[in-house]
């Protein structure tokens, strides 16, 4: 059956020939509505309608997860640092949508693990929290939130000389993630968090009826980005060891890096192409 057309919804239109795509080499359908006379095609109602260089999205998403910077990506693939910026707005989109539909289709998570990394945008004087939640049975990532949060310690000073007064969004952060991750979280689940003095009152607030089993910290190695524990037995680890994937396959969250997040909205897109990456393909 013939697709309807997309201008004035009719049901009569006609197969109009076909014509060989540029970017791609791929042989599309046309199709004529016989009511406005509007032409139209297959690709007319895909996501990559009018895209240039579709075969850019699969290399640049790869490229994204591998630690790789937007200015290389350019470069490898001959294409402009504005086509790359682009293409990050249009994965990161097309990637929540993946991200949402795995969970729907997912049985209700019964063992997770909850942690934040701290990172910066534009400079480490505007530091920010990303918080994310992990599946320990499946290490898959449920949900994750990007916040804005004040410097602290010796860099706490200057920052408030340089930049004025910083707000603390981390809080509401976590409690708008745990409530979008609710629906998907049985009853009688057990999260499992190290000893952050706020992470228990906002657990019980979204999920009453959740366990929340809390660990103590354990300092940082060498090794793992820092995020992994210089112990024998680590009762995070699961979340520990994801952080440090992001670390590692995340150019702009690696410790001691140049390529610095300019937005945290940026930031925002590029977890989510990485965490749809690692639930489809890393993991």
């Amino acid at each position: 059956m013939n697709p309807s057309c997309p201008r004035c919804g009719a049901g009569c239109s006609v197969k109009y020939g076909r014509y060989r795509r540029a970017d791609d080499a791929q042989s599309i359908q046309r199709y004529r509505c016989n009511q406005c006379t509007k032409c139209f095609s297959s690709a007319t109602f895909t996501a990559t309608y009018r895209q240039k260089k579709r075969r850019l999205n699969r290399l640049i998403e790869m490229d994204i997860a591998s630690s790789t910077a937007q200015r290389r990506i350019a470069k490898n693939h001959r294409c402009d640092r504005k086509t790359v910026a682009r293409k990050i707005k249009f994965l990161a989109n097309e990637a929540r949508l993946r991200t949402a539909k795995r969970l729907n289709k997912a049985e209700p998570f019964d063992l997770l693990q909850w942690d934040e990394l701290i990172t910066f945008e534009h400079s480490r004087l505007k530091p920010l929290s990303v918080a994310v939640m992990v599946c320990k049975r499946s290490r898959e990532i449920v949900a994750y939130g990007v916040a804005q949060i004040p410097a602290s310690g010796t860099i706490a000073r200057r920052a408030r000389e340089k930049y004025g007064h910083r707000p603390d969004k981390s809080g509401s952060m976590r409690r708008q993630t745990l409530r979008a991750i609710a629906p998907h979280i049985a009853a009688d689940a057990v999260i499992e968090t190290d000893e952050h003095k706020r992470y228990k009152r906002e657990i019980q607030r979204v999920m009453p009826t959740v366990t929340h089993k809390q660990h103590p910290s354990i300092r940082g190695s060498l090794t793992g980005q820092g995020e992994l524990k210089r112990t024998g037995y680590d009762p995070l680890f699961c979340i520990n060891h994801t952080l440090g994937m992001f670390r590692d396959n995340i150019k702009r969250l690696t410790r001691r890096t140049w390529c610095t997040t300019k937005l945290s909205s940026s930031l925002d897109d590029v977890i989510a192409i990485y965490v749809s990456f690692h639930n489809s393909t890393l993991i």
